[in-house]
């Protein structure tokens, strides 16, 4: 088949844009024809069909609404038109599957494809079509006062790094889609989770379009630790609604545990400062670690902590750390119950409760079945996860939609 994967990163900068890279490796290993279309960017892989992508807008700069104009094409980027309109000169897909498009190539990419009668699939990788700035998060808490189309109150609430303005452009994008009916012209949506289906369907969400779909991992490029050290690990975003702040309470209870934390954020300042009070001396804080590095630490650790205060969907935090045979302790919410099982491959505590955090660290702590938990959790990904199946699955939604 003849395939458009639609993404506003062309590079891995996160969960989704790994995901959306893996796959268009996978459909092309499987004889597909794929191509990308995306936004220009100086950390970008190379594509020959890059020539069309849009130019690149950093909504996050400063600069980023200085003006009118530039606030309208994250609302509506018409580039994205003329771009496409290029492209689809030279290459005539089957199906176009969208992934993160909002703020940067827009709905516009989905009205054109829609009116050139090409089937449209989008995987869910956040809450883009419900909440204004995707995480149903505002101000380091879940929040879903935007329900029933109700988006000004993130403008009310300031939810987009606390700017009225940034806020208002975030809720304008949701209220011209709903208007123009854009996610009525896409004809399937795979949820990673169930718990995302649930909820977007709860929100609006057609419940016949909207299907749950694992995402995927090339577990073959992972390769295990022989040997496991007693650290703990988190890696990701340090802010509040990861939940590191509950960590480190439930740490001073556990003096003989260590707990490195791998990411930067807004709050690492505050974190240290807090790991010197809670946990003198068993607290390392890595910064911001490239792949590599990062898979080496996580392969090393005896457990990862994920203690999310926000709706996971199927965070990769988890899916590495199986794939590298190290066992999750997670907190239960969103997604993140789907995969770890408790007293197999890792145990679950209540998100946000500092009691739970410290009752599974101890279960952890002196389980002497962890190692078995790790290599559990490795042959629960390799059954479920593996890119083969997956692309499989993926072309018999592609027929589907094209039938």
């Amino acid at each position: 088949m003849k395939v458009l994967q639609a993404n506003k990163f062309f590079y891995a900068r996160g969960g989704a844009e790994r995901y959306f890279l893996d796959l268009t490796a996978s459909l092309r290993d499987a004889g597909h024809e794929v191509v990308p279309f995306s936004m220009k960017h100086p950390e970008n892989q190379t594509d020959p069909h890059d020539i069309y992508f849009v130019s690149e807008i950093d909504y996050n700069a400063s600069a980023g609404l200085s003006t009118p104009a530039l606030a309208a094409r994250t609302i509506y980027n018409r580039e994205t038109k003329s771009q496409l309109s290029a492209l689809l000169k030279t290459f005539r897909p089957d199906v176009a599957h969208l992934h993160n498009i909002h703020h940067q190539l827009t709905g516009a990419l989905i009205e054109s494809l829609h009116r050139e009668g090409i089937p449209i699939v989008q995987t869910l990788h956040d809450y883009q079509w419900a909440c204004p700035v995707y995480t149903f998060v505002s101000h380091g808490e879940v929040c879903e006062a935007c329900r029933g189309g109700r988006y000004l109150e993130a403008v009310r609430r300031k939810c987009h790094r606390g700017s009225r303005a940034k806020s208002l452009v975030a809720a304008m994008e949701l209220m011209v889609g709903r208007v123009r009916g854009w996610a009525d012209k896409v004809d399937r949506f795979l949820a990673p989770s169930e718990f995302m289906a649930a909820k977007m369907i709860e929100h609006g969400l057609p419940k016949d379009r909207v299907v749950h779909q694992d995402y995927a991992l090339p577990v073959m490029n992972y390769r295990p630790a022989e040997k496991k050290e007693s650290f703990a690990l988190y890696a990701g975003r340090l802010s509040h609604e990861k939940g590191i702040e509950t960590l480190l309470q439930a740490l001073a209870n556990h003096p003989t545990l260590h707990l490195k934390i791998a990411g930067t954020g807004p709050l690492e300042a505050h974190l240290r400062k807090q790991a010197e009070t809670t946990a003198p001396g068993r607290v390392e804080f890595l910064g911001y670690l490239q792949a590599e590095a990062l898979q080496n630490q996580a392969a090393r650790a005896a457990f990862i902590v994920v203690p999310s205060e926000w709706y996971e969907n199927q965070p990769f935090a988890v899916l590495e750390a199986f794939a590298l045979s190290t066992p999750v302790l997670g907190a239960r919410i969103g997604g993140i119950p789907e995969l770890v099982q408790p007293g197999i491959t890792g145990e679950l505590f209540e998100s946000g409760s500092v009691a739970s955090l410290s009752e599974g660290l101890g279960r952890m702590m002196n389980n002497p079945h962890v190692p078995e938990m790790g290599r559990a959790a490795r042959r629960f990904l390799e059954d479920r996860f593996r890119p083969e199946p997956h692309v499989l699955k993926m072309e018999q939604h592609y027929r589907e939609v094209a039938s």
